[in-house]
């Protein structure tokens, strides 16, 4: 299969330390969007933003859920950067970390996790309470709050149904960030409530099969599949890698191409 370079088991060590994205917040926190982003990063955003307006068009609701095949493929990072993309054309727009049993959200922002996702679903805390708002121009923000014993549940609830029906009466997008669906289900429970998934894949990490078996999880639970977001992307990747993705299209390729060239040219 060209263009993928499969990551063995053996090597989850070496992953772990080389991958900042995961492991380190303070970097984690570098690739935010922000007034000093590279231009080709919020270009290629913007596009996402444009083709994702498009694909939700005649959706009833504004929901996208945001998953990945497996860990440590920049999934919040990019759901992050998505959701901010949005902010700025002047829609008011919600992110939700609906991983609650690894939020990140939280950390990138500084935020505490007394409230937030988990609390408003069990009853424990009011959807005002657990609302952090204008994080930056037209984005709140709900964590995940504490680490539930039941996440699948209280996604799968009547509680959260009813949730995204009233956030969705008051925010024009919804962004949720949701754990990889290889492995764990609780991604595919949006089906029925969202108007699509994206599907973030690293370059030259994330296999074709691994990809496959995401898609196909998402198709069984009648899930629609928006596009996929590549990432942290090298010069050389454009090409024959999404020629088995074209049925659902690439959004963008994001801070892999000018800091490729950076690092060749010192």
């Amino acid at each position: 299969m060209s263009g993928f370079m499969n990551v063995t088991r053996n090597s989850k060590k070496k992953n772990q330390k080389d991958d900042p994205l995961r492991t380190s917040v303070h970097v984690a926190r570098s690739h935010i969007l922000n007034e000093n982003t590279k231009f080709v990063i919020s270009e290629a955003y913007k596009l996402a933003r444009t083709n994702i307006m498009f694909s939700i068009a005649s959706s009833p609701n504004k929901v996208i859920a945001v998953t990945s095949s497996n860990p440590s493929e920049a999934k919040t990072t990019t759901t992050v950067n998505l959701a901010i993309t949005f902010a700025m054309t002047g829609a008011k727009v919600l992110l939700i970390d609906g991983d609650m049993r690894k939020p990140f959200v939280n950390k990138l922002f500084k935020l505490d996790k007394n409230t937030g996702l988990s609390m408003v679903l069990s009853g424990m805390c009011t959807v005002a309470e657990a609302i952090r708002s204008n994080i930056r121009d037209n984005l709140d923000i709900i964590t995940a709050g504490p680490i539930p014993p039941n996440p699948v549940e209280l996604l799968g609830s009547d509680n959260m149904k009813q949730l995204i029906d009233i956030l969705g009466s008051h925010y024009d997008y919804i962004f949720v960030d949701m754990p990889p669906v290889n492995v764990v289900s609780d991604a595919l429970l949006l089906a029925p409530i969202a108007a699509g998934f994206i599907l973030v894949i690293r370059d030259n990490y994330t296999k074709y099969s691994d990809v496959q078996q995401a898609v196909t999880q998402i198709n069984m639970a009648n899930g629609k599949m928006l596009g996929f977001i590549k990432t942290i992307c090298r010069a050389d990747s454009r090409g024959g890698y999404y020629g088995k993705y074209g049925k659902y299209g690439k959004y963008s390729d994001y801070y892999g191409e000018a800091e490729n060239r950076e690092s060749r040219e010192s």
